[in-house]
């Protein structure tokens, strides 16, 4: 068993523990490996395993093929987010930087330290997907998938489904919002059925052949989204 000892959260214990307690109802749910063998069949038309495996994939370079698997999660990107990412030279270095300088543990594992070094590859590439035309863009979804993309390990799929379901929007705040993904991968029980549900999934998938996630966070990711959708 693994013992976490971090810095004191910034979020209270109600929500943390609210968080945990809706996340086991739904891994816990009979019809939760049904619904995960439907997100990874790879005859249907949910983005499944291709989020993580579409090639080419460059773990320190934003790409195409990133835009491209972000993009089947239902977001989409501006003519102009794109040049700024795809064809700017500087903040394709400046990307990669922070890339290279990201730690190397999973979620679970990471420290204030951490935090900030995920918080500041995330401020730099937000302000870079918004839409040429509105001074009100906010595009916190779309960074968060693409970020997932590059490291599906260390960054959850934050969107409005999944956070609405964790009653965690009120937050408002994306280093809050990680704080409680975090607690979860460090429960035990929800580890527990992470690690179980995979095996359930094939199980259920019956004639197809579903192409599962390796990552514990992207099955809590996906588990919570067939949920709550």
């Amino acid at each position: 068993m693994t013992n976490y000892v971090y810095e004191s959260s910034e979020v209270e214990e109600s929500v943390l523990s609210r968080a945990v307690e809706l996340t086991l109802i739904v891994l816990n749910d009979p019809d939760t490996p049904n619904k995960l063998a439907k997100y990874y069949d790879p005859a249907g038309d949910y983005v499944g395993a291709s989020f993580v495996t579409l090639e080419p994939h460059n773990a320190d370079r934003l790409t195409s093929s990133d835009l491209m698997a972000t993009s089947m999660l239902n977001v989409g990107f501006p003519a102009s987010a794109i040049r700024r990412l795809l064809q700017d030279t500087q903040n394709q270095a400046d990307i990669s930087e922070k890339l290279r300088a990201l730690p190397s543990c999973s979620l679970e594992d990471t420290t204030t330290d951490d935090l900030d070094l995920m918080g500041e590859l995330y401020s730099m590439v937000k302000p870079l997907l918004a839409d040429g035309y509105s001074k009100t863009s906010n595009r916190w979804v779309t960074t968060s998938k693409l970020l997932a993309r590059k490291r599906p390990s260390l960054f959850p799929v934050r969107d409005r489904v999944v956070c609405g379901y964790l009653d965690i929007m009120p937050l408002k705040d994306y280093r809050k919002d990680w704080q409680v993904f975090r607690h979860l991968m460090q429960n035990e029980r929800v580890r527990q059925r992470l690690a179980e549900l995979p095996s359930e999934t094939v199980h259920a998938a019956l004639d197809s052949d579903p192409i599962l996630d390796t990552e514990p966070l992207r099955i809590l990711d996906a588990a919570l989204w067939m949920y709550a959708r």
